[in-house]
Parts: structure tokens; sequence; C-alpha cells
């Protein structure tokens, strides 16, 4: 049996599977194949703390909602790498090269470490980091 396609979500697409926002459908459909076992999702343990804090500050949410997604993230049993020194490297010198936050930048060295691509809705980083060709935009990515 064939492994299952790997990609990288950051916390844009992840939190979109909360809320209902432009590309929240098509975030969902990645999601409900990881479920399905047809792709499998990686993200870094960061996402986690991104999303629970995007959530805290959204209005339609409070800390039931966000504890209950807390567990409904969990469960979801995510590959989620923790960082490592070369992870770090990565990141530092990626946040160089493509003017990025070291957060959007942890997310491109996962896949260059890994050989996968990133999927985000963070239109910025996606504007600067294309040149990488890791990196798929979540409106125009095929589901």
């Amino acid at each position: 049996m064939a492994r299952p396609e790997e990609v990288i979500l950051d916390a844009s697409v992840i939190v979109k599977w909360f809320t209902d926002e432009e590309g929240s459908d098509k975030a969902r459909r990645i999601r409900d194949r990881h479920v399905a076992g047809l792709v499998t999702i990686m993200s870094a343990d960061l996402a986690l703390y991104e999303v629970v804090n995007a959530l805290r500050y959204n209005p339609g949410f409070d800390a039931n909602d966000v504890g209950r997604i807390c567990r409904d993230l969990m469960d979801l049993e995510m590959d989620l790498v923790t960082p490592t020194e070369e992870l770090l490297e990565r990141a530092a010198k990626n946040a160089y090269n493509y003017d990025i936050s070291a957060y959007d930048a942890y997310y491109l060295g996962l896949a260059e470490l890994l050989g996968s691509k990133i999927v985000t809705a963070d239109k910025e980083f996606y504007r600067k980091a294309r040149r990488s060709r890791l990196i798929d935009f979540l409106g125009e990515t095929e589901d």
C-alpha cells in the first residue's frame, strides 16, 4: 500500500477549519482527506500555539470553544515537528533570505528538510516565499 501524500500546513490554513471565511471549505477538505488516510498533514508544533492565539482573539470564540478546539486538534494526530538545531538554523536563514517572520521561515525550513510543500492562506508569506517553489497558496491548490 502506498504511503499517503504529505502536506505541510501552516496555522493560517488550520485556523480555517474552525472559521467560516474564504478558503475554509478548501482547508476542511484537506483535513478530511487526512482523516480518511489519503493525505498526511504535517506541521510545526508552533502551529498549535498560533491557532490557539488566533482563535483567542477571534470574538466568535470563548475559552470553552478554544479548549474544545485544542482537543479536536490533538485528536487529528497530525505529524507535528518539534525544533531541531538544523531546522532552527534553516528558519533563521530563510527569515533573512525571504524577508519573512521567523515563524513563517520555520515552516519553510520544514518543507526544505522534508521535501514537501507548504500550503498557506497567508498571502504575504506566499508572495515573499513563492520563489522557493516550496509553497502553495490555499486558493490555488487542488483538493
